[in-house]
């Protein structure tokens, strides 16, 4: 199967419960509503190991669903705070710190097709569309500092945003293979269909649109390709957000992962992935420093079942977070299904029993 996915989930999205927070300290915020909190579409390790694999021909459907949750943020230096100096961040706030419990789920089912016929030297070409619904949780408490009490600024609040994200299309997805390699590229777009409005505060999508590039390897020490060892580069390239004098960096990840069969059905899999800011924040609206550029790094661990073999394979996920920047600091945990339609493939049909 060869699948590419694009989904931030909470870190990219979480920044505009914090919003609401920030507007009552300060309100010239709510006339700009961009942020240091704000990230990027491309979130790695969200798919799984072989999905930029080669892909069979004719339509499948990888459906996606993660649950993330955050309690720590990461400031410039990496230093993680459960209680966020909101003053250490915007100076001109007052002394007071936020407790805040973040927590998303996502659905995003991934619906590709592989063409039957290769191309370009045997190449397999792929084209997807992958819509995503998101539903995110906040929890926020705010405390100034020194035992003072203060009922303006000593507050509980929740809120809660739902609504589908922005859309991500992938029109060409080639992919050659050899015994004991795959390569393959992909091209892809975001636009920003999610919710988004300047100024409102329960915005879903990014409001930009993000073109991507990508290139990943597969080597397989095995003919049976039973092992199979991962790399993958991916670039986004971010253009202005609608409504707003801001142009969000581009960035920049790395992939990695190993996957072993252990059995003809199960898979037993390690990912893991570097997402960096490349290029600085720009725009009149950026009032944080840019010069400041947020990352981190995951690690996750996967095991997969072929319940209907090459048809129907269930994947469970645990993963985290490391080495954050400017981020929060999250936990996932996924529950992925592939299913292989065996339609549209171009050849006749065959019986395949589970």
């Amino acid at each position: 199967m060869a699948f590419v996915v694009n989904y931030t989930g909470l870190p990219a999205r979480s920044f505009y419960v914090l919003i609401i927070t920030l507007i009552s300290f300060n309100p010239a915020v709510e006339a700009q509503q961009v942020s240091p909190f704000q990230t990027g579409h491309y979130s790695p390790v969200f798919s799984n190991v072989r999905d930029m694999a080669r892909g069979a021909p004719g339509l499948a459907i990888v459906w996606y669903n993660q649950y993330m949750f955050s309690n720590k943020y990461a400031d410039r230096d990496g230093n993680l705070y459960s209680d966020i100096p909101l003053d250490y961040f915007f100076p001109e706030l007052p002394a007071v710190d936020l407790n805040v419990e973040l927590g998303s789920f996502a659905t995003v089912p991934a619906i590709f097709y592989g063409l039957p016929k290769p191309i370009l030297g045997g190449a397999q070409w792929m084209i997807g569309v992958v819509p995503s619904y998101i539903r995110a949780d906040a929890s926020i408490i705010t405390d100034q500092r020194g035992g003072v009490i203060n009922p303006d600024l000593n507050q509980e609040a929740s809120a809660t945003l739902t609504g589908f994200g922005d859309l991500y299309v992938a029109p060409l997805g080639l992919t050659w293979s050899l015994d004991h390699w795959d390569y393959t590229f992909y091209y892809g777009f975001t636009a920003p269909t999610g919710r988004y409005e300047p100024g409102a505060d329960d915005n879903i999508g990014l409001g930009f649109w993000t073109h991507q590039p990508q290139i990943f390897t597969y080597y397989y020490p095995n003919v049976d390709q039973s092992t199979a060892l991962m790399l993958g580069l991916t670039y986004e390239y971010n253009t202005k957000a609608k409504g707003e004098d801001l142009n969000p960096g581009n960035r920049f990840s790395l992939e990695y992962g190993i996957s072993q069969y252990v059995t003809e059905r199960l898979e037993l899999g390690i990912m893991g992935g570097h997402n960096w800011q490349i290029s600085d924040d720009k725009g009149e609206d950026v009032f944080w420093d840019p010069s400041v550029r947020d990352k981190k790094s995951t690690l996750a661990f996967t095991a997969g079942y072929w319940a209907w073999k090459q048809r129907l394979q269930i994947v469970g996920k645990y993963g985290f977070d490391y080495g954050v920047v400017q981020r929060f600091k999250t936990n996932m945990f996924m529950l992925n299904v592939i299913f292989a339609t065996n339609a549209l493939t171009g050849a006749n049909k065959k019986n395949n029993t589970p």
